[in-house]
């Protein structure tokens, strides 16, 4: 049966902190609850479609669902998304950056509404539906591997931004034909990174984490990508993979260098 016909619209008047008015709708799913305000109906709606999607997304990726449930906040301006983000990550007067619009942990995926881009984010363009979609799609794969993570908010975590990073652009559908030739070009005309650490860093980090990760599925299979996600560092995942840090890297640069495309498998 489909769920959207199971959803129950209620409203109720609550007082959360961080949240830009007291009224707030909240849609109920199986896996999921969606909290907006009445300003961002239509953006809820688009964003519900996506979910479904993005579900459906990693259930075709990993062949496992969401382990519980987990809600979903659709922020109407960035200076709520502020507030909550200063008392989730404990930092009074954090200002996120302007490209900063969404995060996603093992019990909560919070996102800018789409319909203050154009004023309040830069390099997102909310026409670009495609794009938006596979945005959700990534925090998705942030909630999922939270939950399937002995650190479901990645605060205890060791040297693996890289693969947190990675494997939601890949599972996504981010890493497209574009992405991953830039990361192909900075790899032919750089050495690039010498460590895991440096992956994740500069502007070609999410094609090469990406890239990286693409390389770890396409060579030990998915079944191998799937037990990484409950690592919390580089050595357990190196370990599980039976290689090194020097040698991993060394193959995926001369995988990426010498591939003309990427076949985009989501």
């Amino acid at each position: 049966m489909n769920t959207l016909k199971l959803s129950i619209l209620v409203i109720l008047v609550l007082n959360l902190s961080g949240w830009g008015q007291s009224a707030n709708l909240i849609e109920k799913f199986e896996k999921y609850r969606i909290h907006y305000d009445s300003i961002d109906v239509s953006q809820a709606k688009q964003i519900t479609s996506w979910l479904q999607d993005g579900q459906q997304n990693i259930r075709s990726v990993f062949n496992k669902d969401f382990k519980r449930s987990f809600d979903i906040f659709i922020f109407s301006d960035r200076d709520s998304l502020d507030k909550q983000w200063q008392k989730d990550w404990n930092m009074p007067g954090f200002k996120s950056q302007c490209w900063m619009v969404a995060s996603g942990i093992a019990h909560r995926l919070d996102i800018l509404s789409p319909r203050v881009w154009q004023a309040q984010a830069c390099e997102h363009d909310v026409r670009d539906t495609t794009a938006t979609r596979k945005i959700v799609f990534h925090e998705m794969i942030h909630v999922f591997h939270g939950q399937h993570n002995p650190s479901p908010t990645f605060e205890h975590i060791d040297n693996i931004d890289w693969f947190v990073e990675g494997i939601a652009v890949y599972s996504s559908g981010q890493l497209d034909q574009s992405r991953y030739a830039d990361a192909q070009d900075f790899l032919i005309k750089n050495e690039g990174p010498n460590t895991l650490s440096e992956i994740w860093k500069g502007e070609n980090r999410y094609g090469l984490a990406g890239s990286i990760v693409k390389f770890i599925d396409d060579r030990y299979g998915r079944k191998v990508l799937f037990d990484m996600l409950a690592y919390t560092s580089a050595t357990e995942m190196l370990n599980h993979l039976s290689i090194s840090e020097k040698e991993l890297l060394l193959l995926w640069k001369t995988a990426v260098r010498s591939n003309s495309s990427v076949q985009n498998k989501f």
